[in-house]
């Protein structure tokens, strides 16, 4: 990978309100199109309750935690609307007078009877003070009852001061909620982060007051014995990590007391809430906390032990060795007499009375010696890989801030470069924790900066970069600033560019939008339901359109509504597109290389068998399926009953090579390199300038071709095709699909086209007014045996009265050519042009 580039792009009030009602569909949008990342500043959630349209919305609970054998806690992402508990919470206000927000949401799916009966208990009772609730009946949602609970209303940036006056009210609040499912008997409840969306309590204090007035609440045995889940329930991401931290840090505090570096249990200091924040690196999510290494309660705990494998030698070690008894030291000692010290750095042991399945003991250098740095980085990486094969959750002490005689500040910037990095090879979700003793506020201010300058860089696509992690503190700095977003992309700044301008035309005030993209014709009935609910949610017209070979979706309303819904559709049609090049990329894989195992034949299956290639190429040491784990280096399965099986991997036609761990790339290569001179001269003629060239490489689309070459009895051509931004990179991974670059018109057949020549791959596709760049992708296509085309044709003709013998393509008898399987053609170089005018 290169530098980040990375770019802004200011916000109109008008534009923030759009991406504050579908932010998560817009950046899986730009996800999909253009690789890249996009990151909110300063734009508020809003609309965010209703029915999630860019995808196939389910409940996902990311943290469970019971407080008795009768009381659960536990954190969701999921739309309240379609929760499934017993009552859920409404963030109502006093008048019971459900017009925006969550309110609104919960209104319009509950039918007008939720208004109703709201409207009864005000002309009856009057007003809902603030701190209390009141309960109805559910109406059509999927529970018995809403609670409408009235948190209080702060103004749009509050100080501390006001968060301070509106605490007891907030906690009130929470109160009355659980007093009416005790007396009610609601068996469980969903609770929202009540007053931080539209009534600007500041997210991170809401989620610490909610669960601290829970935890106080079953302490003082007000839930009377009685059986209650509580699901804390939210559908942004930044509200459900800090639900989800707040629970981690409150429920169950950590007690620390001596300094040293890591984090050793001593007396009665609890971890505040503030004491824990997080970043997104991927698949990873690392938390930072303040703590005791040897009472996390994880999959894996790391411990840094000394040279010769003594327990008794440094606070962490000892204070590991305290509580997991003398046994974990005799598990060493017998790892010593069978491994060579001076090359390991890594024993594994039990956990033993540790809360843990695991202990890695790491050995470090010390800073003055050779490669020490390297030698952290390297320890960091190896835990890493060994608990992502295996573990879920791994929690690592500050390595080398005490006696290893590392600065505070290096040890914070190699680790999180380990993880960093880590991340990028890495394909399963893993929780990692950086656990740092609770006094030790010198290394903790260490890597806070560190996670505060990654911060714009490494979050999410949903997660908002103005530190709110760290505080009220930080909101304030970024209150007077405009709203933004931030597009990163790893290393291609013609992405970047692509990706903003896509952002300005969907942002843009129109009545009438038109999104072309034949994947439309694999929308399957939830995504037709979806268009529907879009339709209602923002008022628009929705309609579907497939001629002449190109198909895509009309949008008309008004010009706000006319952009959620589109940035709604283009999220569903890259979720499609995805979907088909996945299914493409499975056949492909499959073709050449099979996995096998005689005890478990299902493996065979062209699903299974491509993931375990991917997972080989990408240098993974296990892979984990159906209860079944595969380690790609011993080549041995392991079943759920612990018998192991052989597994071979057959490369049918030729070695599948791995480019950057995958089986295709893309590299940039020097232009004169590749450009021969009638290219550039064809190029030149047409107004354009050669911006940049990329090398596409493919072993398994490379070898198919080759096969292919025996079959058809020609040499190959050299051909071109003008593609879309967004499906660059899918056809260097799944070749050329007559999905991804369907002419204007279709005159010769429904197949694959391309162009002998540069201008007549410009008059064949015409340009996508978006687009800032052309992209031209040079291709070597079997042509063999042809004929002229006509619409109607699906297949080449036959060449005689057997119908298998066919026409290897057809053609307009000059420039155009077309194929009908994409493995007559293989993609070579990709040529990103701009307009002379324009350099």
């Amino acid at each position: 990978m290169g530098n980040k580039e990375q770019d802004f792009m200011s916000l109109l009030t008008g534009q923030a309100a759009i991406l504050g009602k579908c932010k998560t569909a817009f950046c899986h949008a730009v996800k999909e199109k253009f690789n890249c990342t996009a990151i909110f500043h300063n734009v508020e959630e809003a609309g965010s309750f209703g029915r999630n349209t860019s995808g196939d919305w389910s409940a996902e609970m990311r943290y469970s935690q019971k407080l008795s054998s009768r009381v659960e806690v536990s954190v969701w992402k999921d739309d309240l609307t379609r929760h499934k508990v017993e009552a859920v919470v409404n963030a109502a206000n006093e008048k019971l007078s459900h017009g925006a927000g969550l309110a609104q949401a919960l209104s319009e799916c509950g039918g007008p009877m939720i208004q109703k009966w709201s409207d009864d208990i005000i002309q009856q009772y009057g007003r809902v003070k603030t701190g209390e609730a009141v309960l109805t009946p559910a109406g059509n949602l999927p529970c018995k009852h809403i609670i409408h609970a009235v948190g209080p209303r702060l103004s749009q940036y509050p100080t501390h001061k006001q968060v301070a006056q509106a605490t007891p009210l907030l906690k009130n609040t929470v109160i009355s909620i659980l007093q009416i499912v005790v007396s009610q008997n609601i068996t469980s409840v969903a609770i929202p982060a009540l007053s931080s969306g539209l009534f600007n309590f500041p997210r991170d204090c809401c989620a610490d007051i909610i669960v601290d007035t829970i935890k106080q609440f079953h302490e003082k045995g007000r839930f009377q014995g009685k059986n209650v889940e509580i699901h804390l329930v939210n559908n942004d991401e930044p509200t459900v990590k800090e639900m989800e931290r707040a629970t981690r840090t409150i429920l169950f505090p950590t007690s620390t007391s001596a300094s040293y570096s890591g984090a050793v249990k001593g007396q009665n200091q609890t971890m505040t809430s503030s004491s824990c924040s997080s970043l997104q690196f991927r698949n990873i999510t690392l938390w930072l906390k303040k703590g005791s290494i040897e009472d996390e309660k994880v999959d894996v705990i790391v411990n840094t032990i000394a040279s010769n494998c003594d327990l008794t030698q440094g606070l962490i070690s000892q204070a590991i060795l305290k509580k997991a008894g003398s046994k974990i030291q005799d598990e060493i000692n017998s790892k010593i007499t069978t491994l060579n010290l001076t090359r390991v750095n890594l024993y594994v042991t039990k956990g033993y009375d540790l809360d843990c399945s695991a202990v890695f003991h790491t050995v470090c250098k010390h800073r003055s010696e050779s490669k020490a740095e390297q030698t952290l980085y390297s320890v960091v990486w190896d835990c890493l890989k060994k608990a992502a094969s295996d573990h879920k959750s791994i929690s690592f002490p500050a390595i080398g801030t005490g006696n290893l005689g590392f600065k505070k500040w290096e040890v914070a910037k190699i680790m999180t470069d380990a993880v960093e990095e880590f991340a990028k090879k890495n394909t399963k979700k893993l929780d990692v924790n950086f656990v740092v003793f609770t006094k030790d506020n010198e290394t903790m201010e260490a890597f806070r900066k560190e996670m505060k300058k990654r911060k714009g860089e490494a979050m999410s696509p949903e997660v908002r970069s103005d530190m709110t992690s760290f505080g009220s503190a930080a909101k304030e700095t970024m209150a007077n600033e405009m709203p933004t977003v931030e597009f990163i992309s790893g290393n291609s700044r013609e992405a970047l560019i692509e990706a903003k301008s896509w952002a300005f035309e969907m942002l843009g005030p129109s009545d009438y939008m038109v999104i072309k993209n034949n994947h439309v014709i694999y929308l399957d009935q939830r995504d037709h339901k979806n268009l529907l609910s879009l339709q209602t949610k923002f008022h628009v017209h929705i309609k579907e359109f497939f001629r002449n070979g190109n198909g895509g979706i009309t949008i008309t309303g008004n010009p706000p509504d006319v952009s959620c819904a589109a940035i709604e559709v283009e999220s569903m049609l890259c979720k499609a597109q995805e979907e088909f090049a996945k299914a493409e990329e499975r056949d492909i894989l499959y073709s050449v290389v099979r996995w096998s195992c005689k005890d478990v034949p299902w493996i065979q299956t062209p699903e299974i068998s491509a993931d375990l290639e991917k997972a080989y190429l990408a240098r993974m040491e296990n892979y984990v399926f159906n209860n079944h784990k595969v380690n790609l280096i011993s080549m041995i399965l392991v079943d759920d009953y612990g018998i192991s099986s052989n597994v071979e991997r057959t490369c049918l036609l030729a070695p599948v090579k791995s480019f950057n761990n995958s089986f295709y790339s893309r590299e940039p290569v020097i232009r004169n390199d590749f450009v021969g001179k009638d290219v550039r001269n064809a190029i030149d003629a047409c107004g354009l300038f050669i911006k940049k060239v990329e090398k596409l490489e493919n072993t398994p689309l490379k070898q198919l071709f080759k096969m292919n070459m025996q079959r058809v009895k020609d040499k190959p051509k050299r051909l071109y095709q003008r593609v879309s931004a967004q499906f660059c990179d899918l056809i260097c991974r799944v070749g050329f699909q007559k999905e991804f670059a369907p002419p204007e018109e279709q005159k010769y057949g429904s197949g694959i086209y391309f162009s002998s020549t540069v201008d007549g791959a410009l008059k064949l596709w015409k340009e996508q007014k978006h687009e800032q760049f052309i992209y031209i992708i040079q291709a070597q296509v079997l042509t063999g045996t042809h004929t002229i085309g006509s619409p109607q044709m699906i297949l080449p003709p036959p060449l005689s009265e057997d119908p298998l013998d066919r026409f290897d393509s057809l053609s307009d008898m000059g420039q155009t050519h077309i194929i009908f399987s994409s493995q007559q053609a293989l993609p070579e170089y990709l040529i990103i042009c701009a307009r002379s005018t324009n350099v």
